[in-house]
């Protein structure tokens, strides 16, 4: 009897691993240089080198590599240079390289159960656990999370950071506000994220007090202390730029010579100028939060909420261009038949529920950031979907709505992803740019 208790608790586990394992032996059979290149500890040697912008062996490794090789002040962050020069001493840009592979691998392999403990803990239904923690598994942007990124580092961190924010965690407050502190420092070394934890903060106490019209001290105390910890955080390489190169802001700075000025490009609602991927990481988290404030106010009015609701398998197939799906859905909601959604008691919960609010706003400002500081949305389906934060709002959301049918959509989302991870794996042996 344990011997079964054992395995029916494993199983979950297992089905996550087996799924991004598969997809990654699938795309390195049909592209053996994936697997070299993956597992070889130097850089493999090319008829026609890589040559950027098209084509680079090591993309941003090379950079975080650089950087730690010469102490240098850049655009990237200090963090994950930092564990890797002082776990194992690489003397090498080869040697960073194959030792970020490494470590990001190991802490994938850490990190993946982690999530799927904490969604079930914090969505309280394991099966809905499983399908959005697959969802986070087997995007073609969970590629970052193993091929020596700092996706791997960052999302291990964010992970602690939804737990110590989960309302189900009964630490004490005075611990959980440390350790919060914390994991801030260290994520603000980590990646660009400054503007993004203080606006998602600060935008989930104002929308807790909307809907409510009280605050609790916990979320009060929970967002002084990750924005000024987030502040010291980049205050602390700062300083270090100030030093070295008289320039505090240097990392900002710096983002310029890729382009990034302000300004306003419709045509990116359209055409992303970049992987499809990167469309859906602007659109998927602004509908959601469009989404949820509809559905938590008409529940908190008892109000019926009549909308048209989808039957058809194409409505599915729209989901992989998120603006053919929104113009289609305007023109059926004024001219469909609608009817009333039904809404879970959970719904409630959500108007108080600060973690929920600040998954959802950290991915919505990030989409936002890109939309206006760049001419296309190059990287932003990996700073949404490499991450764990989109996935969680997500899984509360889909909390709302009683039912297993509601899965169907979520279960072909994740085929198809399957299916891009694939050619992601085989990309990353041809040396192409992955998001």
């Amino acid at each position: 009897m344990k011997k079964v208790k054992f395995f029916t608790y494993l199983t979950p586990y297992l089905i996550i691993f087996i799924a991004f394992i598969v997809c990654t032996i699938v795309g390195m059979l049909i592209s053996p240089d994936s697997f070299y290149k993956f597992f070889s500890p130097t850089q493999l040697t090319r008829t026609i080198p890589p040559q950027l912008p098209q084509k680079s062996y090591y993309w941003d490794i090379d950079h975080y590599a650089n950087m730690a090789l010469n102490n240098a002040c850049t655009a990237f962050y200090p963090f994950w240079g930092f564990i890797i020069t002082h776990l194992f001493y690489p003397q090498t840009l080869e040697q960073y390289a194959n030792y970020f592979k490494i470590t990001a691998t190991a802490i994938f392999c850490i990190s993946t159960p982690l999530v799927f403990w904490v969604f079930k803990k914090a969505l309280k239904n394991q099966y809905l656990a499983l399908v959005i923690t697959l969802a986070y598994t087997v995007n073609p942007m969970a590629i970052f999370r193993v091929i020596g990124y700092t996706e791997s580092l960052f999302s291990l961190l964010g992970i602690f950071l939804i737990w110590l924010l989960s309302p189900e965690n009964k630490l004490n407050e005075k611990i959980k506000l440390i350790l919060l502190s914390v994991l801030s420092i260290l994520m603000a070394l980590t990646r660009p994220i400054l503007v993004q934890m203080i606006f998602a903060c600060l935008f989930s106490l104002m929308t807790i007090f909307l809907l409510t019209k009280q605050l609790s001290k916990s979320n009060i105390f929970q967002t002084i202390a990750i924005s000024i910890s987030t502040i010291l955080g980049y205050s602390i390489y700062g300083f270090s730029c100030l030093q070295s190169r008289g320039d505090f802001f240097a990392p900002f700075h710096d983002q310029k010579q890729w382009g990034k000025t302000l300004g306003l490009h419709l045509d990116l609602l359209f055409l992303p100028k970049s992987p499809l991927f990167d469309l859906l990481g602007l659109y998927l988290p602004i509908l959601i939060l469009i989404i949820s404030f509809i559905v938590i106010y008409w529940k908190s009015k008892n109000q019926k909420l009549l909308v048209f609701i989808p039957k058809i398998f194409i409505w599915d197939i729209l989901i992989i261009y998120p603006p053919g799906l929104v113009l289609a859905y305007m023109l059926n909601y004024w001219r469909g038949a609608k009817k009333e959604i039904i809404t879970s008691k959970f719904t409630n919960s959500l108007q108080s529920n600060y973690l929920f609010w600040f998954c959802i706003y950290f991915s919505v400002i990030n989409a936002l950031i890109v939309f206006v500081t760049q001419n296309r949305l190059a990287s932003l389906g990996r700073y949404i979907f490499a991450g764990p934060f989109f996935f969680l709002a997500l899984g509360y959301l889909y909390c709302c709505f009683p039912g297993k049918r509601k899965y169907k959509n979520l279960l072909f989302v994740i085929i198809v992803s399957a299916i891009a991870l694939v050619q992601q794996w085989i990309d990353y042996g041809k040396d192409q740019w992955l998001g």
